[in-house]
């Protein structure tokens, strides 16, 4: 039996998306919700020629937009893993309505854009922080051992505790303005808000 949304989900379709027709948008659903060819086939009652045209479709429309990221993982190779396999951004495995992971997906997405965005050891800092799960005393510990200051200005031989906690700070401050200027509703969101949604997820 198909799986039924509601307006909402549609109304935030990107624009891309909402120039095809109605099959093509639930297809991008179905994908953006990590669904299997098969599946998608199966839910909306599509043959599976059909159904790989359409995905097809999907793929193309995304790419031209520049949004192929929205329905694939991009890829980060950790300074801890020598895999290129390991996806930049995972939700930890728990279940929210369709809705609500459609949403949380989008500000996982700017989310990410944001941190990307930023100078590379303010980046480098928020993944030992919390991808790696950090202290500031591990942090200093691991930029002393690399012989690499992850604070501009510093030399490593001056560099303290106090200077990493600093660098992190400065660092979440600038993602929180990032994402503040892409989502309005995250204005109440503080620095405190937003470490707290960094040990939840994965990046």
């Amino acid at each position: 039996m198909e799986e039924s949304f509601s307006e909402s989900v549609f109304s935030r379709l990107p624009s891309a998306i909402r120039g095809l027709d109605l099959t093509h948008q639930k297809v991008f659903i179905h994908m953006r919700l990590g669904k299997r060819e098969t599946d998608i086939s199966r839910l909306l009652g599509l043959d599976e020629d059909n159904t790989r045209l359409k995905i097809i479709k999907v793929r193309e429309a995304l790419a031209q937009a520049g949004l192929l990221d929205l329905i694939e993982e991009p890829r980060f190779v950790s300074i801890h893993s020598s895999s290129e396999d390991e996806p930049e951004f995972q939700l930890r495995s728990f279940e929210l309505p369709i809705e609500k992971r459609l949403i949380l997906n989008e500000f996982l997405s700017i989310l990410r854009d944001a941190i990307e965005s930023l100078p590379h050891h303010q980046s480098q800092i928020l993944r030992l922080r919390y991808r790696q799960d950090m202290t500031a005393k591990d942090i200093l510990s691991f930029s002393k051992k690399i012989s690499t200051s992850l604070v501009p200005g510093k030399n490593i031989s001056e560099l303290g505790e106090q200077d990493i906690f600093y660098a992190l700070n400065t660092a979440l401050k600038e993602v929180l303005k990032k994402v503040k200027v892409r989502y309005c509703e995250s204005s109440v969101m503080c620095t405190d808000s937003l470490k707290y949604i960094l040990e939840e997820v994965e990046f």
